[in-house]
């Protein structure tokens, strides 16, 4: 895989992610909207012949995404949630649909229990106090969770991927409807190092569909060197 694509991912992550450090909030907030334009850089430089009928979904799930990164900052503030809920819910079915085009194994079942258990904690923790909400957060997680599911089908990047993805969107429901569970300092800096490692190991899952990890008879994901 050329390393040159990835450049203005490295760039702009490095940009936002001290601009959060820093408390520089102008820079954090339109910084954050240029994440998913590089990501798309990396699938767009795919020469034609080695592009798989994954890309042209994951290309649509990072433009949904980018909705749900820049949406919320030009919506009223009652509405910021909805619209990124809206964005990313958007996403992770466009992100679905990438991983089922290439046809993948069973991912392992110890992750696929712990994937169940976290995302079961997290909707008990957050649904009672969502209010009217609760709908969108119940139906959002569950498509966060088979998206991981879907990208771990095809090799461990992708159950990192989905993992990170968990992760970060947890944190954001927690400091949404649980703030006193997530106090504490540099919360969005892990927020978004995990969002953004998310996005990109998802794109190199897409990018490996058909030509990188093989998945074993049993439907492991072979290890590959």
């Amino acid at each position: 895989m050329r390393s040159a694509p990835w450049l203005p991912v490295l760039v702009v992550t490095a940009v936002h992610l001290t601009a959060l450090i820093l408390d520089a909030d102008v820079v954090a907030a339109w910084s954050q909207v240029l994440l998913m334009p590089a990501l798309a850089v990396v699938l767009l430089a795919v020469p034609r012949g080695r592009r798989n009928p994954a890309r042209p979904w994951a290309l649509a799930a990072l433009a949904a995404s980018w909705v749900g990164d820049s949406l919320p900052k030009v919506v009223p503030e009652d509405a910021q949630f909805l619209s990124m809920v809206g964005g990313f819910a958007v996403a992770q079915v466009l992100w679905i649909v990438a991983f089922t085009r290439v046809r993948g194994g069973r991912p392992p079942v110890p992750y696929v229990l712990l994937l169940v258990a976290v995302a079961a904690a997290l909707l008990a923790a957050t649904v009672p106090y969502a209010g009217v909400l609760a709908p969108a957060v119940v139906v959002y997680g569950l498509l966060l969770a088979a998206t991981a599911f879907a990208a771990a089908r095809h090799s461990w990047i992708g159950a990192l991927g989905g993992a990170f993805f968990v992760l970060s969107d947890g944190l954001i429901a927690l400091g949404a409807f649980r703030p006193e569970l997530v106090d504490w300092a540099q919360r969005d800096l892990v927020v978004m190092a995990t969002y953004v490692a998310a996005q990109a190991l998802l794109v190199v899952t897409a990018l490996r569909l058909g030509t990188g990890p093989r998945t074993t008879s049993t439907g492991r994901v072979a290890a590959t060197s």
